[in-house]
């Protein structure tokens, strides 16, 4: 019986979070995927919401920036509510933080509807359970109960989709993989 559009017993089955007792281990960075080892053609991309700031930024190592001119790009609603978010958290209070602001607002206009996508009930299921083991395995505070839950629904969207998520959230995106091993992640690190 899938209740509310989610199978959650399937979805225990294949997580198996009750077998995940102790933390996992970090891997070195030679055994992660990293955008300089990445041909510029390919999947397409589901950016991080790191991404788009870091880019803002120039930030952005030229190895990524080749990665996501040479890709078609998918956005997230989960990243687009995390950019917007700080909107509602930051004051306008000089020309700077105004500039930056309405570079940001153009980048998320700029953003083509047909590639926004936004998870349905069976992802956010996926990633509550995957948040909680992110929380559990790194031992991250009990009262940050969100934590992770935004990360979480990316690689899901990403696998979900076909894409390879780029990201230069190495901690936290090295243990989701690990623990959603379909999932595609590029790792890069901002300058």
């Amino acid at each position: 019986m899938a209740g509310a559009g989610v199978d959650l017993g399937r979805l225990l089955r294949r997580i198996k979070p009750d077998k995940l007792a102790g933390p996992l281990p970090a891997r070195a960075d030679t055994d992660l995927p990293f955008a300089e080892q990445q041909q510029t053609f390919g999947p397409p991309l589901l950016l991080d919401t790191c991404v788009y700031l870091h880019v803002l930024k120039g930030q952005t190592p030229a190895a990524t920036d080749r990665l996501i001119a040479g890709r078609t790009i998918l956005h997230s609603a989960v990243a687009v509510a995390e950019l917007t978010h700080r909107f509602g958290r930051r004051r306008p209070a000089n020309e700077r933080e105004r500039a930056a602001r309405a570079r940001l607002a153009d980048v998320i206009e700029a953003m083509p509807v047909r590639r926004v996508h936004a998870p349905g009930p069976a992802a956010w299921a996926e990633a509550g359970i995957l948040a909680g083991l992110l929380q559990r395995l790194r031992t991250l505070p009990s009262d940050s109960a969100r934590a992770g839950l935004d990360d979480a629904l990316l690689i899901v969207q990403a696998r979900d989709h076909g894409a390879v998520l780029l990201t230069a959230n190495v901690r936290d995106f090295d243990i989701l993989q690990q623990l959603v091993p379909a999932a595609q992640v590029v790792f890069y690190r901002a300058a």
